[in-house]
């Protein structure tokens, strides 16, 4: 892989060194982040929940707050439908949270992937009328593009509030209030890109705000910090830009999720693995914590997710987590079956070209499962992945992109032959019935090559700056640290060591698809690991050219230095 060091004004990084009292390693990194002025970089290193914009100032707030006040005044029925994926069951237990404790205990609902698809459809409301004279649904996380949902509500005399952050694909439901920045012109607002627990996260604040100010007595008793780790969770989850207001969200809501996690998440953390006793980072959450939620909606069976959440008894949480976790090793079995004929197809169908369409039937080809192996693909073979599942007459999918290619634009040119479907620009889903599966990945190759002029982007590796062996020390992690937490458009950084000789002979670890090894500082040996890649262990007979992360390796109580190796080349000349 090409390797391109990021390109820095050093005048610039030397004068934020200056302002800010900060080292010329973090000054770099800043720069290269796009923080040019002292003003700007201190509020990326100092986030402030007081940063966060009025909730007002989004564009139909005032609306979704009034309709849910007038429900309070009028005790009505609400049915929430939250999506099945963390963003969803996060947004829809912090809603649940607010209303209960301001007195009107919402229904919830949440869609059976298998018989009831994605969002708010026919099948999920009509499950969900059932629960009661349902006066107003709030659609979590979906609902944008449920004009004809919004039309069978309509006909019932039953409101509808949309809380998302998908794009528009067609016609938005008219008449009902939609609370979706995307919706409206881009003018770089600082919540723009929350997704949709962030934006339930403004929306509790701004309900909450406006019943203090009306003098209600139990919203004096709420705080918006009481649902931080949620926001957190669906956000760093969603994989959302961690700029502005998701940053500050991501960043508190950690802070939040180790020491004030609730019995629900405290459960999860326990069977996660994770030490309950030091700070938590992005990786448990996208790592550890999501997975095991999403895996109950890949499963079929989202509620557990949601009641675990919502439950105020610490027995129930152990037992419920501990089932979680089992769907979770379900869920890894599955998708380890898929994977290898998800791989085997692409390499003997799509080595020429520039896009993948893999399909299969069987017990392992589980929809809620694909989207990982889209994934997978899309990051091993760097270019756009779908992965479909039979279920029934009709396939069920999803697909993954890389860097430089919209994947809502490009299917936008298939959608003819789709049922339905929807997301994000890396991250799509779609049916379609399964006469049109050939005429499909026709059109979706064609559409890939049309979209990138035949051509894709060349992969590449970013280096953020060049360092010794010498400055691998716990003073680096100490600076590095202070960019976290790391995600979409704020990556961990990636450093370079050129020149360096390994201590010794790197050591195979596991089943051999990882190797450990270590090179010396100056003072003593400092420990590295490179995951899937004991198929390229690198030689001790010259010098080598490193490109790492460099983090804390927590284990056994203990906390280190680690490097994370990214890739490896002889040493340039």
């Amino acid at each position: 892989m090409r390797w391109v060091e990021s390109s820095v004004s050093e005048e610039t990084a030397e004068r934020l060194s200056r302002s800010l009292a900060i080292s010329p390693i973090l000054s770099r990194f800043l720069v290269v982040r796009g923080f040019t002025d002292a003003d700007s970089a201190r509020a990326f290193l100092k986030p402030n929940l007081a940063d966060l914009a009025n909730p007002f100032d989004l564009p139909s707030m005032k609306e979704a707050v009034e309709r849910l006040i007038l429900s309070l005044n009028k005790k009505e029925s609400v049915l929430i439908v939250g999506d099945y994926d963390v963003d969803g069951i996060t947004s829809t237990v912090m809603l649940c949270r607010v209303l209960s404790a301001l007195g009107n205990e919402p229904a919830h609902i949440t869609p059976k992937r298998k018989e009831e698809g994605y969002g708010l459809t026919h099948a999920v409301l009509e499950r969900g009328l059932q629960m009661g004279d349902i006066d107003l649904v709030v659609a979590l996380d979906c609902g944008t593009n449920s004009s004809e949902e919004y039309a069978f509500l309509q006909s019932k005399g039953i409101d509808l509030l949309v809380v998302d952050h998908h794009q528009a694909k067609t016609e938005t439901p008219d008449g009902a209030i939609l609370l979706n920045p995307h919706l409206h012109l881009d003018e770089a607002e600082p919540w723009r890109d929350l997704c949709t627990a962030g934006l339930t996260f403004k929306l509790s604040h701004g309900l909450i705000k406006r019943l203090r100010e009306n003098d209600h007595e139990l919203a004096k008793g709420i705080s918006p910090k009481d649902f931080l780790a949620l926001a957190s969770l669906g956000t760093l989850a969603d994989m959302v830009p961690l700029r502005d207001e998701n940053r500050i969200l991501a960043r508190y809501g950690l802070k939040h999720l180790a020491h004030h996690p609730g019995f629900g998440l405290e459960s999860l953390i326990s069977v996660s693995g994770i030490d309950a006793s030091s700070s938590l980072d992005a990786e448990d959450v996208t790592f550890r914590i999501a997975p095991r939620i999403n895996a109950c909606g890949r499963l079929n069976m989202p509620e557990f997710a949601t009641e675990l959440l919502l439950s105020e008894d610490s027995e129930t949480c152990k037992t419920l987590a501990k089932k979680i976790d089992g769907f979770n090793i379900e869920r890894r079995e599955i998708e380890t079956k898929l994977t290898a004929e998800a791989v085997t197809m692409a390499e003997e169908s799509f080595s020429n070209s520039p896009a993948v369409v893999a399909f299969g039937d069987g017990d392992h080809w589980n929809p809620g499962v694909v989207g990982i192996v889209a994934g997978k693909l899309a990051n091993s073979l760097q270019k756009p992945c779908i992965v479909l599942a039979k279920d029934g007459s009709e396939y069920k999918g999803s697909g993954r992109s890389v860097p430089g290619v919209d994947m809502v634009k490009t299917l936008h040119r298939c959608k003819e032959l789709l049922t339905h479907w929807g997301g994000h620009p890396a991250a799509v889903g779609m049916n379609l019935p399964q006469e049109n599966l050939v005429p499909f990945q026709e059109a979706f190759i064609l559409a890939v090559r049309e979209v990138t002029g035949g051509n894709l982007p060349e992969p590449f590796l970013t280096i953020n700056a060049t360092l010794n062996p010498e400055d691998l020390r716990p003073e680096l992690l100490l600076e590095i640290n202070n960019l976290a937490p790391f995600g979409q458009e704020n990556p961990e950084p990636t450093i370079a060591l050129r020149g360096v000789r390994l201590s010794g002979p790197p050591r195979r670890v596991g089943s051999g698809d990882h190797f450990q090894f270590s090179i010396f500082n100056g003072e003593e040996s400092v420990s590295g690991i490179a995951w899937q890649m004991g198929k390229n262990i690198p030689p001790t007979s010259y010098p080598l050219d490193l490109a790492l992360h460099f983090r804390w390796n927590h284990w056994n109580g203990r906390r280190l230095p680690q490097m994370v190796l990214r890739d490896w080349r002889k040493a340039e000349e």
